[in-house]
C-alpha cells in the first residue's frame, strides 16, 4: 500500500464514517426531539471535546477527539449507551411530579423509546436511498440483460442445463434484469443451490444450479472464495442506461438498498452455516484501505489512481457510503445489548410483560454485549492485519 493510498484511505475513511455516524444519531435525535424527549448531549466521536457548544434546548454539541462513532445521551442515562442509572432515576422520581418528568428517556412510554431507538438505523436506510436516488437522477443506471451467451463445458450452469441463449429471469425468487446482479448473487452462494426461472424460446424453464467455489485473487493477491455457474454474457453486449424521475429513482434506490441488506445477510449467514472463511470478515483497517482506492480512484491499478478524475473519486466515496450506511444500520439492529437491536429487545419484554428487565439483569446484558462487540472488533482487526500481512512482515 502506498503512502498517499494510506494517508487518502485515512481521510477517506474519516469523511465517509463520521458521515455515517452523524446520519444514524441524528435520526435518534431528531426523533427525541419530536417525541418530547429531553436530550443532554450529540456527540461525533469520543474522548476530551475539541469543539463543543449549548443549544437554546439545553442539549450540548460536541466534536470530540476520536472520531470513530457518537452518541446521543439522553437524561437520566449513565453514559452513550442509554443505560439506566437507577440512583439518578430514584432521585429524579422523588424531586419532580409526574409533569416535570416527561421528557426523561426511561420514564417515557416504551413504544416512544423503541421509536427513538429504531430511528438511527432507519434513518441510515433512508440516508443510502437518498444518495442511490440522486445518483439514479443524475446518472442513470447501466445495466445488461442477463442472457446466457455461453456456456463453459464441465461447469455448475452446464450440468444444470442452461443454454446459450437463455434469459434469466429470477434467481431464488428475485427478479433478475442484469447481469452485475446475476455475479453478485452467483458470488455469495458457492455450494448453495439456487432456483432460476428462465425463459428459453417462449416456454419458461425451472433449472436448480449449484454455484461451484472458485479462488480469485484480489488488488492486494489476497485469494478468496466465491461461488461461479460458468456462464459468459454474449460478445460485445448492448449496455443500456435507464434513466429516471424523482419516484422511479426512489423506488429503484429502494430496491437497491433491499439487495444490499438481503447480501449482507445472505453472508452472515453463511458464516454462521460455516459455508464462508471467517477471513472475509474485515473491519476498520479495510474498510481504510477499501476507502482509500476509491478515493485514489482505482482498486487495481495504482499507476492510474492519479490520473482518474477527481468527480469519479467523488462519486465511488459517495457510494461507498451509501453502502456503508446500510451495513452500519442493520449492524445496529443486531439483537446485542449495547445495539440498538438489544435496548429494541428490552423494549419489547417491558412491552409484553408490563414491566422492565430488572437493573441487574440490564447490566449483565450490557455487560456481554460489550464483550461481544470487543471480541468481535479484535476477530476483525486480526483478520485485517493478516490479509496486510503484518504479521508476515515483523516475522
Amino acid at each position: 500500500m502506498s503512502l498517499f493510498v494510506f494517508l487518502l484511505g485515512i481521510l477517506s475513511f474519516l469523511a465517509v464514517f463520521t458521515t455515517i455516524v452523524f446520519v444514524h444519531e441524528m435520526g435518534h435525535f431528531l426523533t427525541a426531539r419530536l417525541l418530547g424527549f429531553k436530550v443532554d448531549a450529540f456527540s461525533i466521536g469520543f474522548g476530551k471535546p475539541l469543539l463543543q457548544w449549548n443549544d437554546k434546548h439545553g442539549t450540548k454539541w460536541q466534536i470530540s477527539i476520536l472520531p470513530l462513532g457518537g452518541y446521543v445521551k439522553f437524561a437520566g442515562d449513565t453514559g452513550a449507551a442509554s443505560v439506566p442509572d437507577s440512583d439518578t432515576l430514584q432521585e429524579m422520581r422523588d424531586n419532580l411530579d409526574a409533569n416535570e418528568a416527561t421528557g426523561i428517556f426511561h420514564f417515557m412510554p416504551v413504544w416512544k423509546r423503541a421509536l427513538v431507538t429504531v430511528a438511527g438505523p432507519v434513518m441510515n436506510f433512508i440516508f443510502a436511498i437518498l444518495i442511490f436516488s440522486i445518483l439514479f437522477m443524475s446518472f442513470g443506471k447501466p445495466y445488461t440483460h442477463p442472457v446466457v451467451g455461453s456456456v463453459v463445458a464441465g461447469g455448475a450452469a452446464e450440468e444444470a442445463g442452461f443454454l446459450p441463449g437463455d434469459r434469466i429471469l429470477s434467481a431464488n425468487g428475485e427478479e433478475i434484469e442484469s447481469f452485475s446482479r446475476l455475479a453478485m448473487i452467483t458470488s455469495i452462494s458457492a455450494r448453495d443451490p439456487i432456483r432460476f426461472m428462465v425463459l428459453r424460446g417462449d416456454r419458461d424453464i425451472e433449472i436448480i444450479a449449484i454455484p461451484r467455489p472458485e479462488i480469485v485473487t484480489d488488488p492486494l493477491g489476497k485469494q478468496a472464495e466465491v461461488g461461479r455457474l460458468g456462464i459468459g454474457g454474449r460478445p460485445n453486449p448492448q449496455v443500456i442506461i435507464q434513466d429516471f424521475n424523482f419516484f422511479t429513482a426512489v423506488i429503484e434506490a429502494s430496491a437497491e438498498t433491499k439487495e444490499i441488506i438481503t447480501d449482507q445477510i445472505a453472508f452472515v449467514g453463511r458464516l454462521f452455516r460455516g459455508k464462508g472463511t471467517p477471513e472475509m470478515l474485515g473491519g476498520p483497517l479495510r474498510i481504510m484501505y477499501i476507502s482509500g482506492k476509491v478515493g485514489a480512484g482505482d482498486l487495481g491499478d495504482a499507476e492510474r489512481a492519479d490520473t482518474r478524475d477527481f468527480w469519479d473519486r467523488v462519486l465511488g466515496l459517495i457510494r461507498l457510503t451509501a453502502v456503508l450506511s446500510v451495513a452500519i444500520g442493520l449492524i445496529n439492529l443486531a439483537p446485542v445489548p449495547m445495539l440498538d437491536g438489544g435496548h429494541l429487545v428490552f423494549y419489547a419484554y417491558e412491552a409484553i410483560f408490563k414491566r422492565p428487565l430488572s437493573e441487574r439483569i440490564q447490566i449483565f446484558g450490557f455487560k456481554v454485549g460489550l464483550f461481544a462487540i470487543i471480541s468481535l472488533l479484535a476477530f476483525a482487526t486480526f483478520n485485517d492485519l493478516r490479509y496486510f500481512n503484518i504479521f508476515g512482515f515483523f516475522g
